[in-house]
């Protein structure tokens, strides 16, 4: 099976940073793994606050206390954020 790559956006690295927890950013290399093999695995952001600031078609898995914010174009995933689930509408 193909790995698709994935390219982390420097708001995903500053978030992961943020966050302060090593166990939040090994959740997180995790995920992005899983990503690599199965990248629609998410599920499409459906909410205002996530959408209106990432664009439609962007996807989210549960990172902890966080969604992990990412796009599937072509052979790439993109990471563009962790985003704090407690503030999705």
């Amino acid at each position: 099976m193909p790995r698709h790559k994935i390219e982390l956006s420097d708001r995903f690295m500053d978030d992961v940073r943020q966050t302060g927890s090593a166990t939040m950013a090994q959740h997180a290399r995790r995920l992005l793994d899983d990503l690599a093999a199965f990248p629609d695995m998410g599920r499409v952001a459906q909410s205002p606050s996530i959408t209106g600031r990432f664009d439609e078609g962007v996807r989210t898995l549960v990172c902890g206390s966080y969604l992990l914010v990412y796009r599937h174009e072509g052979d790439a995933v993109q990471a563009l954020a962790l985003y704090p689930a407690r503030i999705v509408r």
